[in-house]
């Protein structure tokens, strides 16, 4: 602003905006000293004078509005906006009927004017003139009505030509048309949808959620924008608010199969196993025709049946039942895997003939499922049909099944050169590496090196057995099953193999399961050790045994493999002179009590034994035992690994005799292995246990 008064040089236009930049601020006062300003230089600033006038208005200052807006009409007569600013503030002063001279000028005009039939509706309501009132109200309606059709006509233009763009793949000029719009109608659903699912295709979770949300908010009875939303929450892994946003809607507007189908997605997708059995099994009876719920249920029944061990007869009848039902209506993929699934059940119900045929089923509608044929490995090894178990068991590495290795390096097979160094991975868990583990000479002796990962509670014990193979402790990864081996090792090795591939090297060149019955090696000062102390707890007469009943898993309690503990309390009966070790490793000290208080005698446990993590000492007292009674655990591998004999007993198929033992990979008799099957639902396992305990007095009273 240049001015005579001023010491400093401004334009009219930068001192207007500096004006507007404070008013926007909410510095008025500044702004007000801005404007009259710039007024003093150009009083007929027709900008200043409407902007001061509602200065005034705030301020309640009406009577100086109007002769500023009086002025300003006197320079620009035919200013609608100046003449309806008049209006209002002749209004407030509570002068209707000038104020309304003023509107009707206007709508001579500009009938349409929607600001100016408001103030005329507002002032015809006041002056008692009801019917013009209505008029007014009713011209309004239709006018906003007609405004808003013809927006929407042209919004709906501009969506289709979205859609085409889409279509055509050019996301950003559909994006940038879509912004337009919401520029106009910030909260059209329509657009805000389009907008959505258009980030949503680009797997712009988070922006998409953020609309989403909106639309939530705009309209809680919003069906797809709530099932979206709880959609791509659960992308995110924002499972629980992806649940909360479902429980909210269904609160809100009572069932809705679309958003509790959603709802059980979101458990099933959390591995919220019971959780999802609970919901799904109600969504079941409410939707009874509905697959993805049938096929959802059905899914988390068999998870909460895998997680929980509930092998009880009731518990896997139901879940035949559940996985019928879903294979109604099923496409071909799920058909075929709901019919894995009973396949499976099957298999834990000891039904191996019908599991078979399920197997059967799903090869004749997928003859190339290498998943189908890996899974029949178990039963395979069952029924000792070693070609058929070797050939299937290897397909476990392709389905990622067994281990992974992302090494470019080639597989070792027996053929392979001596120069090799040749990685050995570990599977599963310690007992599947004790009894892979038998056979690693095979390899030492034909290669040039040996490196094997293990378990690193392993590497005294392995490393005693095997004093030339290099042994590399590892941590297991929690997804898959992706072993982290050092790189300087993984760098020396040429070839590489899973641990439980050696037997079917040795398999296909000598017959056997085994390089070595037995392997066990220990230093004179831990054999001693050990020794001492079984011999100090014994009394003397009576065999020395050592006793394991489950795995260390809490949650693997009701396990049709294990026996509880007044079934262990009656094999301890059977042995009334015998002295009882306890091989039981985790926390077990209440079974322990409880096994003492119904079978009268105390199992020893042997002070400074550590269980879970000291096998080489472990090892040691297994084979200071007479013999060693467990469950087909860690504890069953480790004793096989020295000469102690073992008799476990195992779940088998409802054809299993548990009166006679049965091998275990190769002959009992030399790696005194003695496996003893029941059948799976077995009830009563009390006469199993006095066979098992008859066979163990005959083959101590013959030796």
């Amino acid at each position: 602003m240049t001015s005579e008064h001023d010491s400093t040089s401004m334009t009219l236009e930068e001192a207007f905006n500096l004006g507007v930049e404070h008013y926007q601020k909410g510095e008025k006062a500044s702004s007000r000293e801005i404007f009259e300003k710039i007024l003093a230089v150009a009083p007929d600033s027709l900008p200043v004078l409407q902007v001061l006038s509602v200065l005034d208005m705030e301020e309640q200052e009406f009577a100086a509005a109007e002769a500023k807006l009086r002025h300003a009409q006197s320079l620009a007569p035919q200013d609608l906006s100046l003449i309806l600013d008049l209006a209002i503030a002749i209004k407030a002063q509570g002068r209707n009927k000038e104020a309304l001279g003023f509107i009707e000028e206007v709508l001579s005009y500009d009938p349409a004017n929607t600001s100016a039939l408001q103030l005329r509706q507002e002032l015809t309501a006041l002056m008692g003139q009801r019917g013009a009132s209505k008029r007014d109200q009713y011209s309004l309606e239709a006018i906003q009505s007609q405004k808003q059709q013809q927006l929407d006509t042209e919004i709906q233009k501009t969506l289709d030509t979205v859609d085409t763009l889409i279509a055509q793949g050019h996301h950003q000029q559909a994006e940038q048309l879509i912004l337009a719009i919401l520029s106009l109608d910030e909260n059209n659903s329509a657009t805000l949808h389009k907008w959505a699912q258009l980030l949503i295709s680009q797997e712009k979770n988070i922006e998409a959620s953020h609309q989403l949300r909106r639309l939530v908010e705009l309209d809680p009875s919003d069906e797809l924008a709530t099932f979206l939303l709880a959609k791509v929450l659960a992308r995110l892994s924002n499972y629980n608010e992806s649940r909360l946003v479902c429980q909210q809607f269904v609160r809100d507007n009572g069932p809705n199969a679309l958003i509790e189908k959603q709802w059980l997605v979101t458990c099933v997708k959390e591995e919220l196993w019971l959780q999802s059995d609970e919901l799904g099994k109600s969504l079941v009876a409410r939707y009874p025709e509905d697959n993805d719920i049938r096929y959802l249920f059905a899914f988390a029944k068999m998870q909460l049946l895998r997680e929980r061990h509930n092998y009880t007869p009731e518990s896997m009848q139901e879940t035949l039942n559940v996985l019928e039902k879903a294979l109604a209506g099923a496409s071909k993929k799920r058909h075929i895997e709901l019919t894995g699934y009973k396949g499976e059940v099957c298999w834990y119900m000891g039904d191996l003939t019908q599991s078979r045929q399920y197997f059967s089923d799903i090869l004749q509608l997928n003859p190339d499922s290498k998943y189908t044929h890996w899974v029949q490995h178990h039963a395979f090894l069952h029924q000792h049909e070693w070609d058929k178990y070797y050939d299937a068991f290897e397909l476990g590495i392709e389905q990622n099944a067994r281990v992974s290795h992302n090494q470019d390096t080639p597989r070792w097979h027996t053929n392979a050169s001596s120069e090799e160094v040749v990685l050995v991975l570990p599977e599963q868990g310690v007992g599947d590496e004790i009894r892979y583990y038998h056979s690693l000479g095979y390899i030492s002796e034909r290669a040039k090196k040996v490196f094997a990962a293990c378990d690193q509670r392993l590497v005294p014990f392995l490393s005693n057995a095997y004093p030339d193979i290099e042994f590399v402790p590892v941590v297991r990864k929690q997804e898959g099953h992706t072993l982290d081996i050092p790189m300087h090792i993984a760098d020396q090795a040429t070839s590489w193999i899973p641990a439980g591939s050696i037997g079917r090297e040795i398999y296909l060149t000598t017959g056997k399961h085994w390089a070595k019955p037995h392997y066990a090696v220990f230093p004179q000062d831990v054999k001693q050790k050990w020794q001492q102390q079984v011999d100090q707890h014994h009394t003397g007469k009576g065999l020395r045994i050592g006793i394991s009943w489950r795995s260390g898993l809490g949650s693997a309690a009701r396990n049709i493999n294990f026996l509880k503990t007044h079934e262990v309390a009656h094999f301890i009966k059977q042995f009334p002179d015998a002295t009882f070790y306890n091989l039981q490793y985790g926390e077990c000290s209440k079974e322990l009590k409880k096994i003492e208080k119904l079978s009268g005698k105390k199992v020893i446990q042997l002070d400074e034994l550590d269980l879970k993590d000291d096998f080489l000492a472990t090892a040691a007292v297994m084979d200071s035992l007479d013999l060693v009674f467990t469950a087909p655990t860690a504890v069953h591998m480790l004793t096989v690994s020295t000469t102690t004999p073992c008799y476990v007993y195992g779940a088998g198929s409802n054809e299993s005799n548990f009166a006679e033992p049965t091998e275990y990979f190769g002959d009992m008799h030399e790696k005194q292995e003695f496996l003893f099957r029941f059948p799976p639902l077995m009830g009563n396992k009390y006469p199993m246990i006095e066979a098992i305990s008859d066979r163990i007095k005959n083959d101590f009273r013959e030796a």
